[in-house]
């Protein structure tokens, strides 16, 4: 793999970036992205090959692009036909066939003279993506950005990606993007090829919301959420009723107890099956966490992750202290997250099967919802409070309007820096006001009446108000909105 690009690509900003979750938005603004002439390609290849000796010959290049004029794309700050006109960055791959990527990971495929029987034509989805040349102009790395929202389409997604760094700087350049030594196609390894994996789309979120629908289709990899509607609680019944009353033969009315409408459910899936769930139901100062059930054929990991997610689930609503009652063959599961079991010989309802009670006490959440967390956060649908809800969809983040840098916590939802909370133009009695230890807003509330601060804005309670007025209907409270309400 030949690159070449200049030394402040990659010393600029010492993060690491995702080849395939590249903002085009924000990076490739003010690029074009085009199918570049010979010319460009020949001035391209000249350039890099100062740096990257042994790149492939420019007729082999050519030879490609005639095969499929999909493999080489250009970008620049806008269309042109000469190389010397302006800045033009270049970035090719090899579209491989299934054949094709095994070539590549068993040696058969020459990438400096690649075989066209090994790539896909351009109405073909290719099996993998090869990197095989890019040069980046000094200052135009964003551009970049623009290409990789093409390689991404339909037709590409999730395709695995591989290249071959031809030296060091390559590596370094390729690693700031997201790639790692070592790949793997199918049964085949390769320790001297890189691989970008496909980014998880549920990264930094928490334990109880990180399932995406369709993120996960076709693979095992668990993932939970917080039953919102009838549809998923029904969902959690079905799954307890092939684990409790069909596997372990449980009557049905020490299953459905009544008590699913006063509780929190937890919805667990093994991919984009719904195949687990647990509930939560709330007592004075502690949590009672139960019904722990997964499909006979999905049980594996998934019984971790939603124990997890219950935890963690109520910390963040500020309990420390839970309860349970466990059956003999699931006490070990319980005690591998702290739960100690308490004396005796335990419980049975309208079955011998013994329950023994259980406790854990953790320690306080980073990070807690609480009275002061704002009202814009309290509104928000269970479990996605680190995330703008329904009733914000329409107004512009309070967020944008701050310059102060922003603290993320383990928690999941901002906090303000000590230099924002001690900003004078916020009031220290406002709800949501920094006279919390744990402020999570970060602006002042502002009462806000829809029909009158927002054009078109339709009560969501009433309908349309006839009037506009303080009286006209229940007002809102938001942070405070730029260019709304002050």
């Amino acid at each position: 793999m030949g690159i070449n690009y200049s030394k402040e690509h990659f010393n600029a900003d010492k993060g690491v970036r995702n080849f395939r979750a590249l903002d085009y938005n924000r990076y490739g603004r003010g690029y074009s992205a085009f199918s570049p002439n010979e010319a460009i390609i020949s001035h391209s290849m000249e350039m890099a090959r100062q740096d990257v000796p042994g790149l492939a010959s420019l007729d082999d290049v050519m030879r490609v692009y005639r095969y499929n004029p999909d493999t080489i794309s250009a970008f620049a700050r806008e269309w042109c036909d000469a190389p010397g006109a302006h800045p033009i960055g270049i970035l090719a791959h090899l579209p491989l066939t299934h054949e094709g990527a095994v070539a590549l990971f068993n040696g058969e495929l020459d990438t400096a003279r690649p075989d066209l029987k090994f790539i896909c034509r351009p109405n073909e989805r290719a099996a993998a993506l090869y990197f095989w040349f890019i040069h980046l102009p000094k200052g135009h790395g964003g551009g970049l950005s623009l290409v990789m929202e093409r390689m991404t389409s339909d037709k590409n997604k999730d395709l695995p990606i591989f290249c071959k760094a031809a030296n060091e700087k390559a590596k370094a350049f390729f690693e700031k993007m997201g790639f790692k030594m070592g790949a793997t196609y199918e049964r085949l390894h390769s320790r001297t090829l890189m691989s970008c994996e496909t980014p998880d789309p549920a990264a930094g979120r928490r334990p109880y919301d990180n399932y995406i629908p369709g993120a996960q289709a076709g693979t095992k990899k668990p993932s939970v959420t917080v039953v919102h509607s009838l549809d998923d609680l029904l969902k959690c019944i079905a799954i307890r009723g092939a684990a409790y009353v069909e596997d372990r033969s449980i009557p049905y009315q020490e299953d459905v107890d009544g008590n699913d409408y006063s509780a929190t459910h937890l919805l667990g899936y093994v991919g984009d099956e719904p195949a687990g769930c647990i509930r939560l139901r709330y007592f004075g100062d502690f949590i009672k966490i139960e019904r722990l059930a997964v499909l006979p054929r999905c049980r594996g990991g998934l019984a971790l992750s939603l124990v997890r997610a219950a935890i963690a689930f109520g910390q963040d609503k500020g309990f420390r202290r839970f309860y349970g009652q466990a059956a003999a063959p699931m006490l070990k599961l319980w005690k591998h997250f702290g739960f100690t079991q308490r004396e005796g010989e335990g419980l049975s309802y309208l079955t011998d099967e013994v329950y023994y009670e259980m406790d854990l006490v953790t320690d306080r959440a980073m990070l807690p919802l609480h009275v002061n967390s704002g009202a814009a956060v309290l509104v928000r649908p269970e479990g996605q409070w680190d995330r703008r809800g329904p009733l914000e969809a329409l107004t512009p983040d309070p967020w944008a309007s701050l310059s102060s840098p922003l603290v993320e916590l383990d928690g999941g939802w901002p906090v303000p820096t000590e230099a924002q909370s001690a900003d004078p133009a916020v009031p220290n009695k406002a709800l949501g006001s920094a006279e919390a230890d744990k402020w999570v807003p970060g602006v002042s509330p502002t009462t806000m009446y829809p029909d009158r601060d927002i054009p078109g804005c339709v009560n969501p309670f009433y309908g349309e108000s006839p009037t506009c007025g303080p009286d006209s209907w229940p007002p809102l409270i938001y942070g405070r909105i730029p260019g709304l309400n002050c």
